[in-house]
């Protein structure tokens, strides 16, 4: 014969079959969930973290600087690579490397314009090298070369009248041309001015001064 659960024994049973772990357990399984979800989005980070446009050597704006030169830009290991020859009747630096993507030197850390760079990096080199020797570059004859993934600029120097160590620099766009005004009005005050001296190769557009 069938035996019938008493009363209590039915509450009991009932009760069990709505224990915690039951009445619970697919809450705590979406919490693991997203602990994983969690975890993914941090790994996600750090890939993009990695890919950044700043090389490990870089602290500043001025990687070209920090990492040293030539040194680090040699075209080894996907680096874009620079050359700089340099002479007193000249100084040319080539570059080969991507036209944007990585950050070499640039007031605003940007990296969309890469190869318009390299005359930041032209004005920083020959600056250098100009300074004491009583060398002036000569603006009017400044030849640019830009092609895929190639630029060369070359500037001829030749002995100062008046002896005096003339610096380089310039304002100029990619994409667009920023016309002389900018680069008159940062230099224009300066002794021995002359210039703008406009240049152009492919999207590039410089517009280069001396003075001392």
């Amino acid at each position: 014969m069938k035996r019938f659960n008493t009363m209590d024994e039915e509450v009991k049973r009932i009760k069990n079959l709505f224990s915690e772990n039951l009445l619970f357990g697919n809450l705590i399984r979406e919490d693991d969930s997203e602990e994983t979800e969690s975890s993914e989005d941090e790994e996600e980070s750090d890939v993009e973290a990695s890919e950044s446009s700043k090389p490990e050597c870089c602290s500043s704006c001025n990687c070209w600087g920090d990492c040293g030169g030539t040194k680090y830009y040699n075209g080894e290991n996907g680096k874009p690579k620079f050359t700089i020859d340099k002479s007193e009747t000249n100084f040319t630096i080539k570059y080969e490397g991507p036209n944007s993507g990585v950050l070499i030197k640039h007031g605003e850390c940007g990296a969309g314009d890469t190869i318009h760079q390299v005359c930041n990096v032209l004005t920083s080199e020959i600056n250098k090298y100009l300074k004491g020797k009583g060398l002036k570059p000569n603006i009017k004859n400044i030849t640019m070369n830009k092609s895929s993934k190639k630029f060369t600029i070359s500037v001829p120097l030749k002995k100062s009248e008046n002896e005096k160590s003339y610096k380089l620099e310039r304002r100029g766009g990619m994409g667009h041309d920023p016309g002389p005004e900018p680069v008159k009005k940062k230099y224009g005050s300066r002794s021995g001015f002359e210039g703008p001296i406009k240049h152009s190769s492919g999207n590039i557009t410089e517009y280069f001064v001396t003075f001392y």
